[in-house]
């Protein structure tokens, strides 16, 4: 078994009015694009259980989909237009990705939304064989566990929290940052742990984001409300309400009197199921007072 680490740079439409005004007049094609982000750039890096690298990889992709680069993209890549140019096409370059992945392997990344783009961008493209992404761990979901943390970490974060050196100036390069996703890997890496983080079926987990949840219905029937410490079924003192990328409720145990803060993020499968995702923690009268504030000020609003 071993791990490839992958990241992927993209050519998208946003802010690109900014740079070209008449874009969306000139190319009205480009409101029906199916396709948000095209990939352009693809880095990884195979690591055997060790962390030894064995090989690695670095290629641009020439986009087709989206004509225009944005220059937003180049500055924040510092990729040059030549080297898009000069790159290979789609289906090309992630035949050379799936040369790298051996039976039995886990392809990596951080976050979720690399592999996704990869279906996505396969899916467009008529790239049909994806058999090989057979194994997938999530080391940003890892990396957020392992180190104990509430809330989701970045990359950057996640190497401050570890005391990695990091060159910012190197961020943003498919390569470099697949590097640093690995320097942030063995520095937690514990194979008995790691075994619970793999997914064997990459098509049923939580995977995209929902564009908007402010019209999103919630079902109820996937949700528990339970006490975080005696683990009793709670009643709502404010039900579940949007707070931006989550839905927030707060309630009271009846046993143990604890206030509870609940949070429920929602995400979509890649064969299309939503999955909810629940958090519960126990917060103090203060912290209670001021999301009691802040879901009475949203429901007033609606």
């Amino acid at each position: 078994m071993a791990f490839i680490i992958i990241d992927l740079e993209f050519n998208n439409l946003s802010e690109i009015h900014k740079y070209y005004p008449n874009i969306y007049k000139d190319m009205p094609n480009l409101k029906e694009l199916d396709l948000i982000n095209e990939i352009i750039e693809i880095g990884a890096i195979k690591v055997d259980i060790y962390m030894k690298p064995l090989e690695h990889l670095k290629v641009y992709i020439k986009p087709s989909v989206i004509p225009v680069v944005n220059p937003k993209i180049l500055s924040i890549t510092n990729i040059k237009k030549e080297e898009l140019e000069n790159g290979v096409s789609f289906n090309e370059g992630l035949d050379m990705l799936k040369k790298m992945v051996g039976k039995g392997d886990v392809i990596c990344s951080w976050a979720k939304d690399d592999i996704a783009e990869i279906i996505r961008n396969a899916n467009h493209h008529g790239y049909s064989d994806l058999s090989w992404i057979e194994r997938y761990l999530d080391i940003q979901e890892y990396t957020t566990k392992i180190l104990g943390k509430k809330n989701i970490l970045s990359l950057k974060n996640a190497l401050q929290q570890l005391k990695i050196k990091v060159d910012e100036s190197k961020l943003h390069d498919a390569l470099n940052d697949s590097i640093y996703t690995l320097s942030v890997f063995k520095n937690i890496y514990n194979a008995r742990a790691v075994k619970q983080f793999i997914v064997k079926d990459i098509f049923d987990m939580p995977a995209l984001e929902i564009k908007s949840l402010q019209n999103f219905k919630l079902d109820y029937s996937k949700i528990n409300p339970v006490c975080p410490r005696c683990k009793r079924n709670i009643e709502l003192d404010y039900n579940f309400t949007n707070l931006g990328w989550r839905f927030v409720a707060i309630g009271t145990c009846s046993k143990c009197n604890s206030r509870i803060l609940e949070e429920v993020i929602v995400k979509k499968s890649l064969s299309g199921e939503m999955i909810y995702r629940e958090v519960y923690s126990i917060i103090d009268e203060i912290e209670f007072l001021k999301y009691e504030n802040r879901l009475i000020k949203k429901n007033a609003s609606v």
